[in-house]
């Protein structure tokens, strides 16, 4: 499977005012046959993240069609597991109803931060997104009991499937606290109740962490991409073969363009 890089399409000088940094995490959903509209994470001056979004035509992606001037989804309130960072993870639409399914930020004090999986919901994506719940709708339990985070759900033919990032442990690399990421799933009925199942995905001993999956069927086959991290993050590749997935990172390629956005860069964050 071979991908060409379209280089940044998405700069600072394109930002709405109050995104003073960043543009991470993109979340797809189709609007037209042909317009795609991004969420992603901004961040405002206190470095504390929230829900942006522009669409693009997917005839010409660095052609920006709209840039949403204000937030879609606010900070949770302080103390909340949101208050420091509301991050889209997957969105999907059931009936007259955008499910968005993001993930929560708050501060730690021996760690970096706590991460949990929030659902909010609209009729209609020109409008801001409501809080399903003020708690989120998966966070720590026996199976996740340090955090959980990005997600892709997926609608099978009786329930619901999430396949979700669970951290494991923290492990310490150039004097920065960072999380050992796995893969696993859960199934619902509802979207809003979940039961965890297993481990879908797990990372190799050489690795920190394996995360933020995302499934779509190529040549009649369930694919799944992830990120994988050794030193770099990379883009990895899984196929369901007899009802199991199993890595293939060797048959991905990402053909880049030689530009500054795409230079290696060896900061944690």
């Amino acid at each position: 499977m071979e991908w060409n890089s379209q280089g940044l399409i998405f700069s600072k000088k394109k930002f709405p005012e109050w995104n003073f940094s960043h543009a991470w995490v993109p979340t797809p959903i189709m609007v037209t046959k042909n317009i795609c509209r991004i969420f992603y994470a901004g961040r405002n001056k206190d470095n504390k993240s929230q829900l942006g979004a522009f669409d693009i035509d997917l005839n010409n992606p660095k052609k920006i069609k709209r840039v949403f001037q204000k937030p879609l989804l606010e900070l949770g309130k302080i103390g909340h597991f949101d208050d420091c960072a509301v991050i889209p993870s997957h969105i999907i639409k059931v009936k007259s109803i955008y499910y968005l399914f993001y993930v929560g930020w708050t501060q730690a004090k021996t760690v970096p931060y706590i991460a949990s999986i929030g659902l909010a919901t609209t009729k209609s994506l020109n409008k801001k997104f409501k809080r399903y719940s003020e708690a989120p709708i998966l966070g720590r339990t026996k199976e996740d009991p340090i955090f959980t985070a990005s997600c892709f759900v997926q609608k099978n033919k009786d329930n619901y499937k999430m396949f979700y990032t669970s951290n494991i442990s923290w492990v310490k690399i150039q004097n920065n606290t960072v999380p050992k990421y796995t893969i696993k799933e859960a199934s619902s009925f509802d979207l809003i109740n979940w039961k965890h199942e297993v481990v879908t995905l797990k990372h190799k001993k050489n690795e920190i962490a394996i995360t933020r999956p995302w499934i779509f069927e190529n040549n009649s086959k369930e694919v799944m991409l992830y990120s994988y991290r050794s030193d770099l993050y990379k883009i990895g590749l899984a196929e369901k073969i007899n009802n199991k997935w199993c890595r293939k990172d060797k048959n991905i390629k990402i053909q880049k363009k030689k530009k500054k956005f795409n230079l290696k860069n060896k900061k944690y964050y």
